[in-house]
């Protein structure tokens, strides 16, 4: 008998929604919304296991949700109103999603696993994100502003690509200049520049201090030591003032704002803060294309890159 209801329940999960393989918000009990349903603002309904399924499926555009364990049922809202709660149905728990502004905030609400989570930068929910977390690098809590794990998404983008930001972050993305100007100029932030190579072996480099101006500045990026890590400094001091990135500004295919007699981004194929014009680049063509010395001169190309991120956390 044990076995029958063992397979039963592997064939029911198999046969509900796909589910992420992270939780990916953060919520609070409705309890006014108790024993209640309305179909104004549903975003969809699904046969799930359990209250945390039902979580997971609370993405960008769901405000709330709401879970009944006697029929299996999740209900995803885009915003729950008392008031809209018309109909009664007894076993209904509506939840409200309570995003946070960055990973650090995820890692401290509690979630310690390194994943997919929707994050709020604007407060407010003005505009809410989907970004990787890293919860495992240097105590966790990394909010990954650039990810890059092959080359399905062209890093080669407009200046409206980059501003608004592009890709998915199951894949490769980068999160938007706007949103990070907004994240690290509202605390102070330290950088992780993550490499990983098709062998599994990792290169990091950390600094102390990393923001960007707003669009009326370029960009700007500011970078400040101290710095440490198994990639040696590239971008700070890197041994030529031509490709110092401290003070440079943002340049895309369409914008020009390097230092180089020609065009950077256009030379080299996507958005970035060169200078004359680097010797740390992470945007450049994937493999087998030529990416230009992504961290010079340890790193002279992009064929053995399984993955890069940068990688950003108040201090």
């Amino acid at each position: 008998m044990s076995l029958y209801f063992g397979v039963f329940s592997i064939i029911r999960l198999i046969l509900t929604v796909h589910l992420p393989p992270v939780m990916a918000r953060s919520f609070s009990a409705r309890p006014d919304c108790d024993d209640k349903i309305s179909s104004i603002e549903l975003l969809a309904e699904h046969q799930v296991p359990s209250l945390c399924s039902c979580s997971a499926l609370c993405h960008v555009e769901c405000g709330c949700f709401g879970f009944n364990p006697q029929v299996s049922k999740c209900r995803i809202h885009w915003s729950c109103d008392v008031a809209n709660m018309t109909s009664s149905e007894d076993g209904w728990r509506y939840y409200k999603i309570d995003p946070r502004q960055d990973c650090k905030g995820v890692l401290e609400s509690g979630k310690n696993s390194s994943g997919f989570y929707v994050i709020d930068p604007f407060g407010g929910r003005q505009r809410l994100v989907t970004v990787y977390c890293d919860m495992e690098t240097d105590g966790g809590g990394w909010t990954a502003i650039q990810r890059r794990q092959g080359g399905s998404v062209n890093f080669n983008k407009t200046w409206t690509d980059y501003k608004n930001g592009f890709g998915v972050p199951e894949g490769s993305y980068w999160l938007g200049n706007d949103v990070i100007h907004k994240l690290t100029n509202r605390l102070l932030n330290s950088l992780y520049v993550y490499f990983r190579f098709n062998n599994n072996s990792i290169f990091l480099q950390k600094y102390a201090e990393f923001s960007v101006g707003e669009e009326s500045t370029n960009y700007q990026l500011h970078l400040a030591g101290p710095t440490t890590g198994s990639l040696g400094d590239r971008m700070i001091n890197p041994g030529s003032s031509n490709t110092e990135l401290n003070g440079m500004l943002f340049s895309t295919l369409d914008r020009d704002n390097d230092r180089y007699s020609g065009h950077c981004a256009t030379k080299y194929s996507g958005g970035w803060w060169f200078n004359n014009c680097h010797d740390a680049y992470l945007n450049g063509p994937w493999a087998p294309e030529n990416w230009h010395d992504p961290w010079f001169p340890i790193i002279a190309d992009g064929i053995n890159i399984a993955e890069v991120r940068l990688m950003i956390r108040p201090t």
